[in-house]
């Protein structure tokens, strides 16, 4: 029996929440008005519909986490190193251009002598070096203009950065240099939120200019395996394999990846019948797609087809889902037969 569309709608949120991150909300329904579930849901299928395409998704990662300490030093070289030695034109935070190896030397006095200044040796970290990367063949005009506005958004109030377009390689990717203090003195300390929030802006700017993005975590898609380090990268952009490359996964650990995807595994079940439920058309054509794409997610190629239920969603495994016939993976995981 069908169920109301506030129902339906509801329910989305409740999951949706826990499939993807900012700007959804885990809030309680009775919070909202019926037009606030409304257009936070509509939010969701827009999402869910982008996720189950397979739209492609934006990279957004902090390239030098590691080091602890970095002074003016540090800043110079990674400078010399995103304008190509003063080749690559750099824009700042108020759209000018630094081209040119003089403008360069200019631009590293402005940020060791200018505000608070940046110590030519330091035990605190005094720039984040950002990358912002899409997968080969966008629009590399799109990727720098969103990179653009995405930093101005998250950085324009007051804070000095740099940003360089690289077009020299397949990824159109986007080096952003930012400094760690702002016009009121505040260090910038991003956390994992931070790092979510970024990646879903940089694909809002990125629709802004016509080029799909997605921005969904990688444990939501069922990719168990991380982006591959930049240096990687370089070498398999240039036809090379890398001397040290990741040996196949163990029985052991594709078992340990399947086993942490349970929680996503539940909330992608969940919504699947929710909108197997819904009186809408598409709804139910999603309920199709949703099974379709747990059933062919990566770590369900890389792990054991059949795997025990979690204890605590072991009593739902009654439910049936949706299912139009016969399907390759038929005999798969119990939480999606």
């Amino acid at each position: 029996m069908p169920f109301p569309k506030i129902y339906i709608d509801t329910m989305l949120l409740n999951w949706g929440d826990r499939l993807f991150h900012d700007p959804l909300r885990h809030v309680g329904a009775p919070r909202l008005s019926r037009v606030q579930i409304e257009s936070q849901a509509a939010r969701v299928r827009e999402q869910l519909a982008r996720t189950l395409k397979h739209t492609p998704e934006v990279m957004v990662k902090i390239t030098n986490r590691a080091a602890s300490a970095q002074g003016m030093g540090a800043v110079r070289r990674h400078l010399r190193y995103i304008s190509r030695n003063g080749k690559v034109e750099l824009e700042d935070q108020d759209r000018q251009t630094i081209a040119g190896v003089a403008a360069l030397h200019d631009l590293a006095d402005a940020w060791q002598f200018g505000g608070w200044g940046v110590p030519e040796t330091s035990t605190h970290r005094e720039v984040f070096n950002i990358l912002l990367s899409m997968p080969p063949g966008t629009d590399r005009q799109a990727v720098r203009d969103a990179a653009r506005d995405f930093a101005a958004l998250e950085f324009g109030d007051g804070r000095d950065y740099v940003f360089a377009a690289h077009d020299d390689e397949a990824h159109p990717h986007v080096h952003l240099c930012v400094q760690v203090r702002g016009l009121d003195g505040r260090r910038l300390n991003p956390g994992k939120r931070d790092l979510q929030r970024w990646r879903e802006r940089f694909a809002q700017q990125l629709q802004a200019h016509g080029v799909e993005a997605n921005a969904t975590s990688r444990r939501t898609r069922g990719a168990a395996r991380r982006y591959p380090r930049q240096a990687v990268v370089h070498i398999l952009d240039r036809g090379e394999t890398p001397r040290y490359w990741r040996a196949a996964a163990t029985d052991t650990q594709r078992r340990a990846g399947w086993e942490a995807h349970y929680g996503v595994f539940a909330a992608w079940r969940e919504m699947a019948l929710a909108m197997a439920a819904s009186r809408e058309a598409d709804d139910r054509r999603l309920a199709v797609e949703i099974v379709d794409f747990v059933r062919n997610m990566p770590v369900q190629q890389d792990g054991p087809l059949v795997a025990p239920m979690a204890p605590a969603r072991r009593e739902r495994s009654d439910r049936p889902l949706p299912d139009r016939g016969s399907h390759p993976n038929a005999g798969g995981p119990e939480v999606y037969r």
